[in-house]
């Protein structure tokens, strides 16, 4: 039966630095939840306080109603898993998962049932007799997920599971976590400084910045309507330009970017006023590319880089900035350096943001 975590108003001290202030987050019970954010923000810190390794300075955190603030970390029946996965080198792959059954004394018959079934779970059962010595970094992980899990605790806490991997076996680990978590339905809270790997794997994400969490929600809320300018730069690549909002005798609202080109913009908080400056998040991909007499921005492609799938521009507008644009890479040929262009934004999908405040003004979510 899977479980809630309430974390309510919790805080965190060093000394006399306040590290986490009054932070309140739910999670869901079989949610598979993302702290995601620089590095020094308090998410391994929030991490610590749920397992107990951290004590807790003010507020609660609870495990559906039951406050957990004072009970030790061998009692909050909770798995994690670590960054340099902390697996015995001495003990074979199948002795490391069942490390956690023996000190539970459960019987040696159920021992072997359950650590049968768990290593094929995370498919790793051909390799059982193998010292983790032998095995990949990946593999090495699998136990560790596996020696976690085992245990059928409540919760299961991954901190920075896969960072010592290669970028290859990133992919294929983080697709493989997804499917286990999915199987088994365990409340999972993963923290990561990885974008990407947070997109990739979670049911919703928390954004945090200087122990304080700027935004909650799912991957596609997260990537497509960011809450502020700071969620919009962090998470993937964004390009942020200035611009003023025109509102005309009949209330038209009309976005207005460099050399007066404007787009009609029909998603704006009701708040915004004739003339007022605002910033403008424009993701490369957001970007289109015309012809120089086209409509839109004038400006001067610079330089490209072919990826492949994707072709990456950098692009100079008017008033000397440069900024990314990607498109997809076409069988014509990579558009030359130096030729002149016309930019233009699909405006369902630019973000606007207050110039002082730095937070969104777009007033829906995808």
């Amino acid at each position: 039966m899977s479980v809630s975590i309430n974390i309510d108003k919790v805080i965190k001290k060093y000394g006399n630095d306040i590290i986490i202030n009054k932070l309140s987050l739910n999670i869901k019970p079989g949610e598979l939840f993302t702290l995601l954010g620089p590095s020094g923000c308090g998410k391994t810190t929030l991490l610590r306080m749920i397992i107990g390794f951290n004590s807790i300075d003010g507020g609660e955190i609870k495990l559906d109603d039951k406050v957990i603030n004072n009970i030790p970390p061998e009692k909050r029946n909770m798995g994690m898993v670590f960054q340099n996965y902390a697996i015995f080198p001495h003990m074979s792959v199948k002795d490391n998962v069942a490390f956690g059954l023996k000190n539970r004394k459960v019987p040696k018959a159920d021992i072997e049932k359950q650590v049968e079934e768990m290593l094929k779970i995370v498919k790793i059962d051909h390799l059982k007799d193998r010292m983790p010595s032998k095995l990949s970094g990946g593999q090495q992980q699998r136990v560790a997920l596996a020696r976690a899990i085992v245990v059928h605790p409540e919760v299961l806490l991954m901190d920075e599971p896969l960072s010592n991997l290669d970028a290859k076996l990133r992919v294929e680990m983080r697709n493989a976590v997804k499917k286990i978590q999915n199987k088994i339905g365990i409340t999972t809270v993963y923290v990561t400084h990885d974008q990407e790997e947070a997109l990739a794997i979670s049911d919703r994400i928390a954004v945090m910045y200087n122990g304080v969490i700027q935004q909650i929600g799912k991957p596609k809320e997260i990537y497509q309507r960011p809450a502020n300018i700071f969620v919009s730069t962090f998470i993937g690549l964004s390009n942020i330009v200035e611009g003023t909002i025109s509102i005309n005798e009949n209330g038209e609202k009309k976005l207005v970017l460099l050399e007066n080109y404007q787009v009609t913009i029909n998603n704006l908080d009701l708040s915004v006023t004739d003339g007022q400056r605002v910033l403008i998040s424009i993701r490369p991909e957001e970007f289109i590319i015309n012809s120089s007499n086209g409509e839109g921005i004038k400006c001067t492609i610079k330089s490209s880089v072919f990826l492949g799938l994707t072709t990456h521009y950098f692009v100079e507008l008017p008033n000397g900035e440069e900024v990314e644009v990607i498109q997809n890479s076409d069988v014509e040929d990579i558009i030359p350096d130096e030729t002149k262009v016309s930019l233009s934004v699909d405006p369902r999908k630019i973000n606007v943001f207050h110039y002082e405040n730095k937070c969104t003004l777009i007033k829906e979510v995808i």
